[in-house]
């Protein structure tokens, strides 16, 4: 009997971490992800996870990949390696308009430095979001091989921008340390 009870504890611990997605509030998040680097793939594990609401409403899931895990902000920002974040949106209230938006706010509350260097990169990268639906995703990947940020909605490429000075600022929104909101950037830290 006690054999049974042994074996069935390792299949059921063996099954959950063979698994390659978590479920958080309804939308299955991976573990690995792969994402087009230069001329090549990557790899990337999942740091951390966590959920952005607002006034009680849960607005998107968000999830961080890394190389390798840290719950440093400041390293992951200042390093040049490959990095990609996902936001699957949660909620109808979720919109172009309002990510777009969002995405400025975050940018110039969170950058530390003068954003006009930015400026007509940031444009550009607005003009990449076509439509946002709920229970779709954006994921922004950031290629340490060519130096640009890609942006793809439901894994369809919408544009690249260059620049590990905009791979700062953009993840910064989340990392930085006037992140546009702490609980979630401890969850994304892993903590």
């Amino acid at each position: 009997m006690k054999k049974i009870i042994l074996l069935l504890a390792f299949l059921v611990s063996f099954m959950s971490f063979s698994q390659d997605d978590l479920d958080v509030d309804g939308i299955k998040i991976k573990k690995h992800i792969k994402v087009k680097d230069g001329d090549k793939k990557t790899k990337l594990i999942l740091n951390g996870y966590g959920i952005r609401d607002k006034m009680w409403i849960n607005l998107y899931v968000q999830a961080l990949y890394l190389v390798e895990k840290s719950s440093n902000p400041d390293e992951i920002l200042n390093s040049p390696e490959t990095i990609a974040t996902r936001l699957y949106v949660t909620s109808s209230l979720v919109t172009r308009e309002k990510l777009i938006k969002a995405i400025e706010e975050g940018m110039e509350k969170s950058y530390k430095g003068d954003l006009e260097p930015l400026r007509d990169r940031l444009n550009l990268f607005m003009s990449f979001f076509e439509s946002v639906t709920e229970k779709g995703y954006v994921e922004f990947v950031y290629s340490a091989n060519d130096k640009k940020t890609y942006v793809l909605i439901n894994d369809k490429l919408t544009g690249e921008i260059e620049g590990v000075d905009f791979r700062k600022a953009l993840f910064g929104i989340w990392l930085e340390e006037r992140a546009v909101d702490r609980t979630l950037k401890k969850r994304l830290l892993g903590k």
